[in-house]
């Protein structure tokens, strides 16, 4: 296995369309809430270090986590960081901090502080547990995190589909940053990079890749929306038309696209649900940013019919998290 020294690969789910009996998985499942934030390794370690998923490096971003964990045993945590505003979780506030460091890192925790939502236990006093199951791994969580700072929060997990679908009933549609459920065997191992886990998500969004876009890469006017199946990067739809604010959060997370990009300069009107359906002149970008993007349900030939609306980027997804609708 490999080391707990950063960068480390997480442990991902795959998607349901409901959520999972009790009997799903190796164990028995345990059912844990569907954070709205950003996922978050921390190594409590010398020096203490934070991860995103992709292995970038967050630790001047969030002063404040790092202080809370350093509190802690030696250890390595899993788990999400989130900001809360206003009574529910405010995506955009973390993603702002992102980028942060130094005086402006500290002024932006000590005005939008973040919490980190924990919910795994990856190391304990230099003892790798990623083979131990998670039934072992949570116990010694519990016990790592008893009297922690109150930057740092425990995931609530249960055994009871019921009370799982009571807090779908009582969160996640009151959109406060409940987003759905992750159903986890008990016996089951950490394995990074492996989709062993269960995520049933509430909200009919999709992850989507941006292969283009109208209008330019610095004023991005509607998005062009791409998913690879058989390693081929297929144009599924594109949005409506983007606001000002969406077209400034967009532009930096844009990069144009080489000689190489697969799709023409010119696309069909009808393929990204544009009106009138005539040629639309697009500029190609690298199909690596996700955004997330409500979507009708009629994907029909490989594209949807209509536009869909953005919702966010997802910088912090990978282009294999965007998989082909079923």
């Amino acid at each position: 296995m490999a080391t707990t020294r950063p960068p480390l690969e997480v442990m991902l789910a795959r998607r349901v369309e409901r959520i999972p009996a009790g009997s799903a998985l190796p164990g028995g499942v345990l059912y844990e809430q569907k954070w709205d934030g950003y996922r978050l390794v921390a190594f409590n370690t010398e020096p203490a270090f934070l991860q995103s998923r992709r292995g970038a490096n967050l630790t001047a971003a969030f002063p404040e986590v790092v202080s809370a964990i350093c509190e802690l045993p030696e250890c390595v945590l899993d788990g999400e960081l989130v900001i809360w505003g206003d009574g529910a979780l405010d995506f955009p506030a973390l993603l702002q901090r992102m980028a942060a460091r130094g005086g402006n890192a500290r002024r932006l925790a000590a005005a939008r502080p973040a919490n980190y939502v924990v919910f795994d236990l990856l190391s304990r006093e230099g003892t790798d547990l990623r083979r131990e199951p998670l039934r072992v791994r949570r116990a010694q969580l519990e016990e790592v995190i008893v009297g922690a700072p109150a930057t740092l929060m425990l995931s609530p997990a249960t055994r009871d589909r019921s009370v799982a679908e009571d807090w779908l009933s009582r969160y996640a549609t009151a959109h406060v940053g409940i987003e759905g459920i992750v159903a986890k065997g008990l016996d089951q191992p950490y394995r990074g990079g492996a989709r062993d886990w269960l995520k049933y998500r509430h909200r009919e969004t999709v992850d989507v890749l941006v292969g283009a876009v109208t209008g330019s890469v610095s004023k991005p006017d509607r998005l062009v929306l791409g998913l690879y199946r058989d390693d081929t990067l297929h144009i599924v739809g594109g949005t409506s038309a983007l606001s000002e604010h969406q077209q400034r959060e967009l532009a930096p997370l844009l990069v144009a696209a080489g000689d190489d990009h697969p799709w023409p300069e010119v696309i069909g009107g009808g393929h990204i649900g544009y009106w009138g359906g005539r040629d639309v002149a697009v500029t190609r970008v690298e199909p690596d940013l996700v955004v997330e993007v409500a979507a009708d349900s009629a994907f029909e030939h490989g594209r949807w019919r209509h536009v869909t609306r953005f919702i966010r980027p997802r910088p912090d997804l990978q282009p294999a998290d965007a998989v082909w609708p079923q």
